[in-house]
């Protein structure tokens, strides 16, 4: 049996290849999601690597957290006599001093901020010293360092996308304004790439010129230890040499510090990637099982053949088996290949796009080749197991009548387990929408999984109202054409379903999709409409805050009334996570976005009196006359804030957890750092007018940007289309297998029909009669996958947003327009995957089908 079965797969090297790429494509999703967030953590490696020290000196408290970076103050910069008394510690090779800011941005030839996805530009210091362990730090890629203090050198990838050339001027914008420099180099940090950060680098003069006032001193120190030499040990005596304010911290401290953090956000994207390779390999289960289910109905008469010379059941099981088994190896090996592709394309997509990933090599590791090996033989088998076992009960009989067993569609045990999976599944979405506070959305997506593989099982029985309705159109516009269509899809009902479960599941995520992206760009319009309340807002296009300046240059500007200026900072919790703290002046209140005290006061000038949120009271079981102690994250210390009132926001509107005045904010450190303006125009003033003097009032800072509530909502809603567009193109993939799973049953099909179809042709049907059948076979399946799948994803999308409307999804759209463009996208999805199954139909010569065993 084993020799038969493995003629079996090389005598039938088209069926062989079709069968294969189910499993490729899920494999391939799989192997380049693994290897895409490796060559990431590539590139951070590389980054980290080459700006770490063997030993850093930061201001103290900065490593003070177990899992990320500290934000603290500075205190007086570091001295050339304090490096001194550092390089004479025993153990240190070397000793520099380090002035590093945010925000200093590479302008383009039209004055505008050069940045991808709101990754840092920074300006440092140049440094010769090399960085952990002696691997590069500063790593120059052409040109020179800059000399003097007009020169600059910057990364590659943003010298490249300006299309500058050594030599060239380039604009910089920073908090003190717009400096022109000229670009002698290009280098980065480590070996690696950027990831959509920028770096300029700047003399020392010069930069403490800019960053420092003027001051001769440093922000951090840079410590290079001797080969050899006890790191530890070096940190703590460089540590006893410091001035107050400073401490020297172990670079391999700083390093599990920075891999912490990374792997925290690498996290989510980890996940993010692997929940749609479960999504390709879910669908591909379906396309698989389905395949092989036509593959024994084909070789019906030759298993059972098998069992008439004396195979047992447990023998042609196997053999069935077997070819799953190769099919899955083949398949999970040209997985890895194309799966590695595939990461490369991504990466050289988002290095176009300016996150630079050079450095990086797209090979998969050792456990992602293992875990496609592992899970692509292992998918293929197990969704050969059910026609396997279904081969070994041929009758042996059936070889000598030539009549196999028809498949029938009646309600036994697996429709029974699918209803009760669907039900459970429906249970989970009420009650997860319905009954639960937390963990909502966890348990509608247990009963969104539950529900599609129900319903899937349920296909055949629920989709034959549908498939009876299009039968009907097919016979009133085809005629007898039509007819043969309709016969043909209501023939074999369980493969006609499973076919189209595979379409059925991209839909019903596509189509949740909308409902969210819909909801949400309206519950941003409404959020926006009902609880902005200025007429203008300024804001920074990157992470860095607003200068103080741009809140005098807005108030006189003629038709401005009232400038609202919020700051910001942030505490960490007992949990660690992190709250924001915003302080404006009590006047302020309620100007910027809709608030309501629901009890107590407002805070007073009083230092360290605060109103805190709704949602925080409620957490924390805190209220009117309570104390809150917070760690200040500028200082070390623990603060004590009076809570004197709490309030509320509408849902969708955050503005930070605790609001305080301006003078505790002076007192915390954090008064510098101002995060938001609110404008508010005088009664009659022109809209346009106001807001052309705005531009101009804030021209001279590229970095910050005037929006009116229209461009707002449009700046949130294209950001929500953004993420929805790359979603999209992920689902895209599910899409893919599903086209696929079409095109491969309608290619069975018709080999499993040859002989029919001879005879169809030698009774005077013609090729583009054949054709159309074929094509109205494979609409069918496409429509009737998206009707089941547009119905799952709107019951999905729905309980999704009741989950979400506490988050500030509080509206429900239903995208009706959308909803009909899958309608008919599923119908020209049906057509071309008829393509080549018709066109192979329609080229049977008469003679040799109808001789066809």
């Amino acid at each position: 049996m084993w020799k038969a079965a493995w003629k079996s797969v090389l005598g039938h090297p088209a069926r062989f290849i079709l069968s294969i790429l189910a499993v490729v494509l899920g494999i391939a999703f799989m192997v380049g999601a693994l290897t895409f967030t490796g060559m990431i953590q590539q590139s951070f490696d590389s980054i980290t690597r080459g700006t770490i020290a063997d030993v850093d000196i930061s201001p103290e408290g900065t490593y003070d957290t177990e899992t990320t970076v500290g934000t603290t103050a500075q205190p007086a910069p570091l001295t050339e006599a304090d490096l001194d008394a550092v390089r004479a510690v025993d153990g240190v090779e070397s000793a520099e001093g380090v002035i590093s800011t945010m925000g200093v941005y590479p302008l383009d030839a039209s004055g505008h901020v050069t940045t991808t996805g709101g990754a840092p530009s920074i300006g440092s210091t140049w440094l010769d010293a090399p960085a952990f362990g002696h691997q590069p730090g500063i790593v120059l890629k052409s040109g020179s360092a800059p000399s003097a203090d007009d020169e600059v050198a910057i990364d590659p990838v943003t010298f490249d996308g300006l299309g500058l050339s050594l030599g060239d001027e380039v604009e910089l914008a920073t908090e003190q304004g717009i400096i022109t420099k000229t670009v002698v180099g290009t280098a980065t940090w480590g070996s690696g790439g950027t990831i959509g950060a920028q770096y300029t680098f700047f003399t020392t003069a010069e930069a403490q010129r800019l960053f420092l006032d003027g001051q001769d001193g440093f922000q951090q120190g840079w410590v290079t230890v001797d080969e050899g030499a006890d790191r530890a040990a070096v940190a703590e005596a460089v540590d006893a040499v410091l001035p107050d304010g400073y401490a020297a911290t172990d670079g391999q401290v700083v390093a599990d510090q920075v891999a912490g953090y990374i792997q925290t956000a690498m996290g989510f994207i980890n996940t993010f990637l692997l929940v749609f390779a479960g999504i390709g390999l879910v669908v591909a289960v379906f396309l698989i099982a389905n395949t092989f289910s036509i593959l024994v109905a084909q070789r019906g008469r030759e298993l059972a053949l098998f069992r008439a010379l004396g195979a047992s059941r447990r023998q042609v099981g196997r053999s069935v088996l077997f070819e799953a088994f190769v099919i899955g190896l083949a398949g999970s090996l040209l997985g890895i290949v194309v799966g590695a592709l595939l990461a490369w394309g991504i990466s050289a997509a988002m290095s176009a796009y300016g996150m630079d990933m050079s450095g990086t090599r797209p090979i998969p590791s050792i456990a992602a080749v293992v875990a496609a090996m592992v899970v692509g033989v292992s998918v293929t088998m197990v969704s050969a197991w059910l026609p396997s076992r279904r081969a070994g009960r041929i009758p042996p009989v059936a070889a000598m009548t030539g009549q196999l067993q028809q498949q029938t569609t009646r309600f036994g045990k697996a429709e029974v387990v699918a209803v009760v999976l669907t039900v459970i599944g429906l249970g989970a979405i009420v009650v997860g929408t319905e009954v639960l506070e937390e963990n909502q959305a966890y348990v509608v997506g247990v009963g969104a999984v539950l529900m599609l593989v129900g319903v899937a099982g349920l296909a055949p029985l629920i989709g034959r109202p549908l498939t009876w309705l299009l039968g009907r159109l097919f016979r009133v516009l085809f005629h007898q054409t039509g007819k043969l269509a309709d016969l043909n899809t209501v023939r074999q009902p369980r493969r006609t379903a499973a076919t189209a479960s595979a379409l059925m599941i991209g839909l019903a995520l596509v189509t949740a999709l909308s409902v969210l992206g819909s909801s949400a760009s309206e519950s941003m319009e409404r959020v926006v409409r009902d609880g902005v309340r200025s007429d203008f807002q300024i804001s920074s296009v990157g992470y860095d805050g607003i200068p103080s300046k741009v809140a005098d240059l807005a108030a006189d500007v003629p038709g401005v009334s009232h400038v609202t200026v919020v700051r910001e900072g942030y505490t960490q919790t007992e949990d660690g996570g992190y709250v924001s703290i915003l302080g404006y002046a009590p006047e302020d209140f309620n100007r910027l976005a809709a608030q309501e005290i629901v009890d107590g006061r407002m805070f007073t000038t009083a230092v360290d009196e605060a109103i805190i949120t709704q949602d925080m009271a409620d957490e924390d079981s805190l209220g009117v006359g309570d104390s809150l102690e917070i760690p200040n994250l500028a200082t070390g210390q623990s603060v004590t804030f009076d809570i004197v009132g709490v309030f509320s926001t509408p849902d969708g509107i955050g503005f930070g957890s605790i609001n305080t005045n301006v003078q505790t904010m002076e007192s915390l450190g954090m008064a510098d750092t101002i995060s938001d303006m609110a404008i508010e125009m005088d009664p009659g003033a022109d809209r346009a007018t106001v807001h052309e003097g705005l531009d101009d009032a804030v021209a001279e800072f590229p970095t910050v940007t005037v929006l009116d509530k229209e461009e707002y909502v449009d700046q949130q809603t294209a950001q929500i289309d953004s993420m929805l567009n790359m979603v999209y193109a992920l689902l895209a993939l599910a899409i893919v297998i599903a086209v696929l799973g079409i095109i491969n049953t309608l290619v069975l099909s018709t080999i499993e029909r040859t002989r029919e179809l001879g005879l169809l042709r030698a009774v005077g049907m013609k090729r583009g009669q054949i054709r159309l059948m074929v094509t109205l076979e494979s609409v069918s399946i496409a429509v009737l996958g998206a009707t089941l799948g547009m119905i799952l994803g709107l019951i999905f999308g729905t309980a999704l947003q009741r989950v979400l409307a506490d988050s500030g999804l509080t509206s429900l759209v239903i995208p009706m327009s959308r909803l009909v463009a899958f309608l008919a996208a599923s119908v020209v999805v049906g057509i071309l995957a008829a393509v080549w199954p018709a066109q192979r139909a329609a080229g049977l010569k008469i003679l040799d089908a109808i001789a066809h065993e």
